[in-house]
């Protein structure tokens, strides 16, 4: 089979309604060269036609190219060999989102829905010599409104209520983290599949014995072709083992069904190598390749990764507590599923590189998550970052594309959901970093808020108020059953059955911190959930980052730039409070930029140190994994993530490295005692000693205690009460008024394995003295040291520096050791609070 790609001589121009369409093709005027994969706002930007949209206010100039209709068009050359075969099929993998085409003038095909790709017979309108390829991508915004008007408004929360009616990616219409930029385009790849016979489907799941000492891999092909092209016709089927050595092979012969021929065999493999998920063990990969055979000849090839790994969903009952969990287990081990929410890593998607996605994705992996959720208002993601998912050990709970919305449910629209599903559910099933289908985001939720959710009703639920959980419970499970059985099904995120954002039963968005009751972020712990899917807290980028966006006269945190570049509802003033509750308020940019990033890194330390705790071993598995909102960003603003747009990573970043790593220390006050525990994610039983130092802000060691431990394997333990220095600190009000400092150290051997301090908050109250911190340098080794308690140390040394650690708390005395990659000979600031001069 020969692959022709079709990304060459393509042209775009606004679709001008006064003329007749046929003729709007034809005309030379207005043209402009255009990029495919692609969408209109990239090539109106290489062109000059528009500013850059992410730069100041210029998305508000910008809005008009959403409500435009836009041509494209193309010529490719064919010769009469290409055009020997029967069948020649034209490829769209994705067209955004209102498509007509017509092929040599001839009209062949009209698309709706972005996430489903289309594949057609061409070959009666293909000639040899020059073809044209004509697109009209009629307006989202216009089709949209006049389908809401056809069905009658929906309620929704964040962008423009058409969107429910239109199969296209929620967030390009506006979230409260992204901007409002409608695109439209072939926004993924087309191609010219020419052959007579072709390899359409290969479905090998994945299944290992109870005892992982056997996997079976049954493999199933379905093969495309014209007439009479399958007679001869045999697949060879060979299964590579990680190292790159065949272990198995098979020819089998294809057999005629309807509607094309299956192949089928199945591959025994004895001690498989297991896939494990990150920080768990390797990650080994086999390929199974398929070939098509004809007299000798191959003429077809596809190969497929597989990682043999058993994931579970286990929802069972707790020791004493209410309730059930929500655990992924991975090769018989309980998997703590640390790891933050994705959404799309650009407004464009269509200009990720595979590069972009991988530096994400490890900064991800090195913070020792293992699980990202690709959030239902995004996209369905491109292959390479399953494949990098794969290969990183970061498992996926993959939502169905749809959001915080009331969504239709009329026949005509299911047809095309249904279709979308198929498609993706048959593109993504054989990674083995798939762990989870999930509906929806936060749809039961919005639908519980307006009265419409009734989890008793089991009738016609199109008839209700809630008709999409028609899709929910029913569409979208049907066709996981069908196509992907071995995988968990979850109707939404969040869902918990009669409540959908339970605390004893599935999974949990908490946003009582920042949205809600606005709650204080120490208070995270108590609201936990069986598996927090969603939390966050919001801080500004980088300085370099806003400079980015800015004219120098709008550095400054008030400006109209920065604020427009803050999408959240409330954001501004949220932020404020969350400031004024804990730290000194802040005076220009700079310190404004640390302020919000200290607040955030806090925050995402006591959930993650806070819900860790509750993963309490056998039985007692209460909070089985925490997914931070969000890891990255789609353009330069303030937001949830803790990697901003430009890929410079935030202090929160660090905070949740240190709080996901395989073996913690946590401190909480408990009147007069402190209370200490650990976490140790190893296999392993860890012999370690426990120091714990009581020091004043001043510098003046109160109080030294020392305890020999054990920490169980893949479990937290609770390491007891200890008597703070000095008894009980005094309270006034709920606050408690101290001014001492303890710091925690876990040390196995003379290494030191974890650290922990329990500073006295409010953090806005203390008098906190020149921590005297020097920095020593020894090439990219580093060795940070304080006189005096340091808080929240910030070091920066521009782009390109990859730290080990940074905003570290500093006890004094002590040698606190990091690396910086990249650091050369460039001078290192510092900030900390008290002294924030971030940049």
């Amino acid at each position: 089979m020969q692959t022709i790609q079709l990304h060459e001589n393509w042209q775009l121009k606004e679709r001008d309604p006064r003329q007749p369409l046929l003729e709007d093709f034809a005309s030379p005027v207005g043209w402009l060269p255009a990029r495919v994969p692609g969408v209109v706002h990239l090539d109106l930007i290489a062109a000059g036609k528009i500013p850059d949209p992410f730069y100041g206010l210029n998305e508000l100039d910008v809005q008009w190219v959403g409500e435009r209709d836009w041509l494209y068009r193309c010529t490719f050359s064919l010769t009469s060999e290409s055009l020997g075969q029967e069948a020649a099929d034209l490829c769209f993998d994705g067209l955004d989102t209102f498509a007509t085409v017509w092929l040599n003038g001839q009209l062949v095909l009209a698309s709706d829905n972005m996430f489903v790709p289309q594949r057609l017979r061409a070959r009666a309108w293909l000639q040899a010599g020059q073809n044209e390829l004509h697109i009209l991508f009629e307006s989202a915004w216009r089709k949209g409104k006049e389908i809401e008007a056809r069905y009658g408004r929906r309620p929704l929360w964040n962008g423009d209520s058409s969107r429910l009616f239109v199969r296209k990616a929620q967030y390009h219409y506006g979230w409260d983290w992204g901007p409002t930029l409608l695109t439209a385009g072939p926004w993924r790849g087309v191609r010219l599949e020419v052959g007579d016979v072709r390899i359409s489907e290969v479905d090998c799941p994945v299944e290992l014995s109870p005892d992982l000492k056997t996997a079976t891999l049954p493999v199933r092909v379905m093969v495309a072709a014209a007439n009479g092209a399958a007679e001869g016709l045999s697949i060879k089927l060979e299964l590579i083992d990680p190292s790159g050595h065949s272990i198995d092979s098979a020819s089998v012969p294809a057999v005629a069904t309807e509607p094309a021929f299956v192949a089928a065999h199945t591959f025994a493999v004895s001690a498989p190598q297991l896939w494990w998920p990150n920080g768990y063990g390797p990650q080994p990969l086999y390929r199974l390749v398929v070939t098509l055979v004809r007299d000798g000849d191959e003429f077809h090839r596809c190969e497929q990764r597989l990682g043999l790994r058993r994931l579970r969903l286990l929802q069972e009952p707790l020791a004493g507590e209410t309730g059930t969990t929500f655990l992924f287990e991975v090769n018989n081990t309980p998997i703590f599923c640390g790891g933050a929410n994705w959404i799309p890593a650009d407004s464009f998607t269509p200009r990720l590189s595979p590069e972009h996605y991988g530096r994400l994705l490890r900064l991800a992996a090195g913070a020792h998550m293992t699980m990202l959720r690709v959030w239902g208002g995004g996209i369905y993601e491109d292959d390479v970052f399953y494949d990098l998912c794969d290969e990183l050990g970061l498992l996926v709970w993959q939502d169905f594309m749809f959001a915080c919305g009331m969504y239709p449910a009329h026949a005509e629209f299911q047809a095309s959901v249904r279709a979308e599903a198929e498609a993706n559910v048959r593109r993504l099933r054989h990674h083995p970093s798939l762990a989870l289908w999930s509906g929806n985001n936060e749809d039961y939720s919005i639908a519980a808020s307006l009265g419409a959710y009734d989890a008793a009703f089991d009738g016609d639920f199109t008839e209700t108020r809630f008709p999409a959980r028609a899709i929910y419970e029913r569409l979208l499970p049907a066709v996981c059953a069908e196509l992907d059985p071995a995988r968990s099904y979850w109707p939404g995120s969040p869902y918990g059955g009669a409540d959908p954002n339970s605390q004893t039963v599935g999974d949990r968005h908490t946003w009582d911190v920042w949205h809600g009751v606005v709650a204080p972020y120490q208070d995270y712990p108590k609201y936990e959930g069986r598996f927090v899917s969603e939390f966050g807290m919001l801080s500004f980028p980088a300085v370099r980052t806003i400079e980015s966006y800015t004219t120098p006269a709008e550095r400054h945190p008030q400006s109209r730039t920065v604020e427009h570049h803050n999408k959240a509802g409330g954001g501004v003033r949220r932020v404020a409070t969350y400031i004024s509750e804990n730290i000194r308020l802040p005076a220009g940019l700079r310190q404004q930029v640390y302020a919000t990033q200290f607040v955030q890194a806090e925050a995402l330390a006591s959930a993650y140190r806070g819900w860790r705790r509750r993963w309490g071993g056998p039985g007692r598995y209460a909070v089985a994994g925490a997914l931070v909102w969000q890891l990255d960003d789609c353009w330069p603003v303030s937001s949830w993530a803790i990697v901003d747009s430009a890929m410079r990573v935030k202090p929160a970043y660090y905070a949740v490295r240190r709080e996901l790593a395989p073996v913690v220390v946590g401190l909480a006050r408990a009147g007069g005692e402190v209370a200490v525990w650990a976490v140790n994610s190893t296999g392993q039983t860890i012999k370690a000693q426990l120091e714990l130092n009581t020091w004043e802000l001043s510098g003046g060691q109160v109080d030294s205690q020392k305890t020999a431990l054990t920490l169980m394997p893949n479990q937290a333990t609770e390491l007891g009460l200890f008597k703070a220095a000095g008894g009980a600190d005094p309270v006034v009000g709920d606050q408690v008024v101290a001014d001492h400092v303890i710091g925690a150290r876990l040390l196995a051997g003379d290494s030191v394995i974890a650290r922990a301090a329990l500073w006295p908050e409010p953090f806005k109250y203390l008098d906190l003295p020149d921590p005297q911190i020097v920095l020593a340098h020894g090439g990219e080794d580093l060795t940070l040291r304080a006189a005096r308690p340091a808080k929240g140390v910030w070091l920066d040394a521009g782009d390109g520096v990859a730290w080990s650690d940074n905003f570290v708390d500093l006890m004094p005395g002590e040698d606190y050791p990091l690396t910086a990659a990249g650091l050369g000979e460039r001078p290192v600031h510092m900030a900390w609070l008290g002294q924030s001069d971030a940049r």
